[in-house]
């Protein structure tokens, strides 16, 4: 049987869901299982997203909690966390999650067990990544909603699933049921925020997952 392995740009499938008008909270477990197919072993996800830093933004890293822990708790997930900094103007910017993304994924290929990378990204610097990724040789599977296709990406890839298909085949199972509460969005981790953190009040937030497969 073979063995395939997720990695998740979590930032930019958060953007896709809400571009998608689809749920947010998202079974990442289901999700890498859907991806792998019943004829294929899923060996590993690795998820990958950014996070505040307590010591100054104690209030947005706190909102990121719940998710974080979650995710920790899901089986057959790791969690690849870069910062969140803030920059001149009181916003804050990822730092260092497109390094630790590209770095995993070769890291990875190299000295993992498994044959397949199915990779969760539109964005097409990881193009030349991918390639590194296939002269390692292993098989590239670039996941893709239907309304971004970049070129490159699938240039660099063996093949393509269509994430629009898959998330609504098995969309019983990858979004759960959103718990009764005041704002019940979960990958709350994805947002960044407009102003500075403050004691007083959580500053707001902006927004921040027939045949399947097709050979490009």
């Amino acid at each position: 049987m073979q063995k395939v392995a997720v990695f998740v740009d979590g930032s930019n499938f958060y953007f896709g869901l809400k571009r998608n008008n689809l749920p947010s909270r998202v079974d990442y477990h289901e999700l890498s299982k859907a991806l792998a197919g019943p004829n294929r072993e899923l060996v590993r996800t690795t998820y990958f997203n950014s996070a505040y830093d307590p010591e100054t933004a104690p209030e947005q890293a706190k909102s990121q909690n719940s998710f974080y822990d979650s995710l920790r708790h899901t089986p057959k997930l790791d969690l690849r966390l870069g910062k969140l900094v803030e920059i001149q103007d009181g916003n804050f910017r990822p730092k260092g999650e497109k390094p630790l993304f590209a770095a995993e994924l070769v890291y990875q290929s190299a000295s993992r067990d498994f044959e397949t990378a199915i990779v969760i990204t539109d964005d097409p610097e990881y193009a030349p990544v991918l390639e590194m990724v296939k002269e390692l040789g292993r098989s590239v599977e670039i996941c893709l909603f239907k309304d971004t296709q970049p070129s490159d990406l699938l240039k660099a890839s063996d093949r393509t699933i269509s994430l629009t298909d898959v998330l609504a085949k098995f969309s019983k199972k990858i979004f759960p049921a959103a718990e009764p509460e005041p704002d019940p969005e979960d990958n709350i981790g994805n947002r960044m925020t407009d102003k500075k953190p403050t004691k007083a009040k959580t500053p707001k937030s902006k927004g921040l997952l027939g045949n399947l497969f097709q050979d490009s």
